[in-house]
């Protein structure tokens, strides 16, 4: 069974957490991820200027040997000593994660490459894998999805972010202008492991695998964020009536829906 539940909230801000943005604010359609920084990314931003090349050459690297996936870098982004390397892959499937490369404060450097300091966030890039994975898995329904979302955001005069936006600051997996896939790979480690076994694994088998294991797993969040054009938030009506067309279809992938107005 396919379950839909759609919540809402109205919100003045996003949540949180290391990083910051240049002073100021930007209009959601002027933002294409200018001023993107990590607290105290300040203090290694002329080393990773300085080594950038070299940094993203460690960070594909990286992804291709642990995660036998080719990826191209969006953005490199200063943090406290290191370098935050925001990643994308194209094929065989579609995710934004990132990628830590350590550096050597003291001397103001890159940490030699033996020294493997090159990781990721435990978890991080598996549940960005498995959410490309899914979406792969329901390609169709999601290519629906992002219409009527474009839909609803026209008619309702709400905004969702610019591309570049999206792939300089993204890193939760299975992105687009106007969501995201959050799930726990530990709920998906059979499709995981299918995937490291066969990275080609087709659109048909992953279907059948999801299928077989939402019926014993939470379903994915699918997170809808929507950007207020004004300085005022929609009436609670109008969200009420975005929920309400998005119940009403059927063509949409399976999953846990929440909108975000901000």
């Amino acid at each position: 069974m396919r379950l839909l539940i759609a919540l809402v909230a109205l919100s003045g801000c996003s949540e949180t957490n290391e990083k910051k943005e240049a002073e100021g604010t930007t209009p959601v359609q002027e933002y294409v991820g200018q001023g993107f920084i990590f607290v105290n990314g300040d203090k290694s931003k002329d080393i990773v200027e300085k080594n950038e090349a070299e940094i993203s050459r460690r960070a594909i690297k990286y992804m291709k040997e642990t995660y036998k996936t080719d990826v191209k870098v969006n953005n490199v982004v200063p943090a406290r000593s290191a370098a935050v390397v925001m990643v994308e892959a194209e094929e065989p499937i579609q995710f934004h994660t990132s990628v830590i490369v350590g550096l050597d404060m003291a001397k103001k450097a890159l940490d030699p490459e033996e020294a493997n300091v090159v990781r990721s966030e435990e978890g991080e890039v598996e549940k960005a894998i498995v959410s490309g994975l899914y979406a792969k898995a329901y390609e169709e329904e999601f290519a629906n999805l992002d219409k009527i979302l474009a839909e609803l955001a026209k008619e309702n005069d709400v905004l969702g972010l610019r591309q570049e936006a999206v792939d300089k600051t993204a890193s939760d997996g299975y992105q687009t202008k106007y969501f995201f896939i959050s799930l726990s790979a530990q709920n998906y480690k059979t499709i995981y492991n299918e995937y490291m076994m066969n990275v080609g694994v087709s659109a048909e088998e992953l279907q059948v695998l999801f299928d077989e294991n939402i019926e014993k797993a939470i379903q994915p969040l699918i997170s809808v964020n929507f950007y207020s054009q004004t300085e005022k938030l929609p009436k609670e009506k109008v969200v009420q009536a975005m929920i309400k067309d998005l119940k009403k279809k059927s063509d949409i992938p399976p999953g846990r829906y929440k909108i975000n107005i901000f």
